[in-house]
């Protein structure tokens, strides 16, 4: 993986335990899309430790916090002391990069923070600092006060009120949002939930494949995936002859932060695996926004299967 997201892990690994909590990556990232999770209710409410905390100086750089201390909190809330004047809005699903600083709200003491290069990426779902940033429009500054009892544990000491500052600075798609394409006679069948998670049916009749083929189902307009990309992805495979779900991002914590060359993945890794090439040159020269079914042939610990892949960001 590249040099500067193992020096944002550990940066954050040591300062920032919820953020780390959250599964952090570093991505270069694009726009989001319709779906079921854009919903503002489960966003923390604005409260009063929250309103307290000021933060002065450009989006996207360290800024000057200022806090009075001690602040206790018995329940988690966010104040957006900036709010972004662009469109886009941060929903569940997505990979939204921020610049944060942690502070220490017994003392005021920062406890971690990190801007351009040594920024972070959150994968967002239903952890404490995702719903401190839902719903945010990119460009905004949050404020972010988490209650002890929504912090991590920590294996020598109980957790006490923290504070984050985040600025959103940019979103990826929740799922693929290319104009939709004709389906192809002979491949599997793929149904979409309203979140845009697929099923996949294998056809009945058929051999297992022997070599890859690919079609696709949206046809994005974003950025174009490089052989040595590192790409965002959702996927879903699943075996050719036992019909079962292989792998899947989407029941993962995806989306996936994808090493094109490599195979190598944040959600693989954790498996000792790394995805199958045979797949991943089929996403070599696709745009950003768009959606394939391919299929596959036995790779590594992989059966013959059928993918369905969502291009959702690349760096």
């Amino acid at each position: 993986m590249p040099n500067a997201t193992a020096r944002r892990a550990s940066a954050l690994g040591r300062t920032a335990a919820v953020i780390g909590a959250a599964g952090l990556v570093a991505v270069a990232l694009s726009a989001c899309s319709t779906n079921p999770n854009n919903d503002c209710s489960s966003a923390l409410s604005s409260g009063k430790a929250s309103q307290l905390v000021e933060a002065t100086g450009k989006i996207g750089s360290r800024p000057k916090v200022t806090v009075p201390t001690p602040v206790d909190a018995t329940k988690s809330q966010r104040t957006v002391l900036s709010e972004g004047s662009d469109s886009t809005v941060v929903h569940k699903g997505q990979q939204v990069e921020v610049g944060f600083t942690v502070i220490d709200a017994a003392t005021g003491s920062v406890l971690g923070s990190g801007y351009g290069d040594q920024g972070a990426v959150v994968p967002v779902g239903s952890d404490v600092i995702s719903r401190g940033l839902i719903c945010a429009p990119v460009g905004s500054r949050v404020a972010i006060v988490v209650a002890p009892k929504d912090a991590p544990q920590q294996a020598d000491s109980a957790p006490g009120t923290q504070i984050y500052v985040l600025d959103v600075l940019k979103t990826s798609l929740n799922a693929a949002n290319g104009a939709v394409r004709p389906a192809a006679a002979g491949f599997p069948t793929v149904v979409l939930a309203p979140t845009g998670q697929p099923g996949i049916t294998i056809p009945s009749s058929g051999s297992a494949p022997t070599k890859v083929r690919s079609e696709v189902l949206k046809q994005g307009d974003g950025p174009v995936v490089k052989k040595d990309s590192t790409a965002v992805l959702q996927y879903t495979a699943v075996g050719w002859d036992g019909k079962q779900v292989v792998t899947s991002s989407w029941t993962s914590g995806g989306p996936d932060r994808v090493d094109m060359a490599s195979g190598q993945s944040q959600i693989q890794n954790s498996n000792g695996s790394v995805l199958p090439q045979a797949m991943l040159k089929e996403l070599v020269g696709q745009k950003v926004g768009s959606q394939l079914v391919i299929e596959t042939p036995s790779q590594g610990q992989f059966p013959a299967s059928a993918w369905v892949v969502d291009i959702l960001g690349i760096h």
